[in-house]
């Protein structure tokens, strides 16, 4: 039956108070008011100063909340450029997200950066972040979250450790991941370019990831990774990189973050890797092991632009293997021990970088088959042998090498130690 007019004005009443109440909202959001009671909002919760350019509200189908130009501010002493910007953040949730679980049906990140610092006490910007964040929870509650397509884009990642002067900058980061929620794996996808120093490099993984918010624990496992690095003495072309890691983990209360099991192939060169790092405590500890499989080196050498001299023996450097364990102790790397082989020459020894200081302990070596070939006389060879002693002088570095048997010049040489000091006049 027909609706009498009463009841038609009466609807159309009611359409339009809700209309009006939705267009309230919609202009009201996008009000200097709102803009500071979001920006408080947020202030409270990280403990920082915080700005918001914009908020937006969408209420058709379901809640959704748009903010542009969210700015939160470097705790004292690290400085005046932002900890965490946002060029746009987007959230579309359900209406019962407001009386229960925290559910997302998206999360969408634009144009984000993230500026962690540690300085050169060995302080950093983020633990009074999180720990404000967690202050005052539940230890026995369990946080329900979960966000049904979690996309970030255009973002980046600036990385400063004045205490070892070290510095990563991360940049075109895209992460996609679908069933996100608390404490189970979901499917993820990240690209991601960098710059360290004079280098740069573009990885690709896809894998699985994990966020245990209530244990503060966040992991990636199963990943495949592919992978291209440039900048001298790299050639134009670069190298490329392809493998897999087992797991990536960070645990939030130990500061720990680790990657186990990761295996690669860079430009031919096979091998396995895994480390650790401590991050905010006060003494912290980095340990890195990288081990190769037995691989030719002249053709990865000639893809590093490194290309090794020709040499007497066609044969010669024909077979190398690597392996390497490293500690950062103090802000200082020590490669310690380093082992490994070349053709039949068995060695081991250490390495300080920063401080340019090389021990070297062979068993043996025939240097003539080294050599560049053509030079006919053994004289000549072993005067080549003394050039190649004097270049390692005009290197700058500590060096030690000790040979146990070396074969130069048709000469047999026992227990053979070969010194090099630095030059302390000479700019590091």
């Amino acid at each position: 039956m027909p609706l009498k007019k009463p009841y038609k004005y009466a609807l159309a009443a009611i359409a339009f108070i809700a209309l009006a109440a939705i267009a309230l909202v919609w202009v009201g959001s996008r009000t200097a008011y709102a803009r500071q009671l979001v920006s408080g909002w947020i202030t409270e919760a990280t403990g920082l100063p915080s700005t918001v350019e914009s908020v937006s509200l969408g209420l058709l189908r379901g809640l959704a909340v748009e903010l542009r130009g969210v700015t939160i501010a470097q705790p004292p002493g690290f400085g005046d450029e932002a900890l965490i910007e946002v060029g746009r953040a987007r959230i579309e949730a359900p209406w019962s997200s407001l009386f229960g679980d925290l559910v997302a049906q998206s999360v969408e990140i634009d144009e984000a950066i993230l500026r962690p610092t540690i300085a050169a006490d060995g302080s950093d910007n983020w633990s009074r972040l999180i720990e404000h964040l967690t202050a005052g929870e539940d230890d026995a509650a369990t946080p329900v979250w979960s966000v049904g397509r979690l996309d970030v884009e255009k973002s980046a990642v600036h990385y400063v450790d004045l205490a070892t002067d070290t510095r990563l900058r991360l940049t075109a980061i895209t992460i996609g991941a679908d069933d996100v929620s608390a404490a189970a794996d979901f499917p993820v996808e990240l690209q991601l370019a960098g710059v360290s120093g004079s280098h740069t490099f573009h990885l690709a993984f896809t894998g699985r990831g994990l966020a245990d918010t209530d244990a503060g624990r966040f992991a990636a496992t199963g990943l495949s990774l592919r992978g291209w690095a440039g900048g001298k003495p790299l050639p134009l072309a670069g190298v490329e990189l392809i493998g897999t890691v087992r797991t990536i983990s960070f645990d939030s209360a130990s500061g720990l973050a680790a990657v186990d099991g990761g295996a690669f192939n860079l430009a031919g060169i096979p091998g396995e890797f895994s480390g650790s790092m401590t991050i905010g405590e006060a003494e912290e500890r980095s340990v890195v092991v990288f081990k190769t499989e037995s691989f030719a080196p002249r053709a990865p050498a000639v893809a590093f632009g490194v290309p090794l001299p020709k040499t007497t023996d066609s044969e010669a450097f024909g077979e190398f293997q690597i392996s390497v364990d490293g500690e950062l102790r103090d802000g200082v790397w020590h490669l310690d021990p380093i082992e490994g082989k070349l053709d039949d020459t068995q060695f081991n020894g250490r390495l300080v970088p920063e401080q340019r200081l090389i021990r070297v302990t062979a068993d043996r070596i025939e240097v003539d088959r080294y050599l560049a070939p053509g030079e006919k006389r053994r004289r000549e060879k072993k005067a080549t042998l003394e050039a190649a002693i004097a270049l390692l002088a005009k290197l700058d570095i500590d060096a030690e090498l000790r040979i146990g048997e070396a074969l130069v010049a048709g000469a047999r040489l026992k227990d053979t130690v070969i010194r090099v000091e630095r030059d302390a006049a000479a700019p590091p």
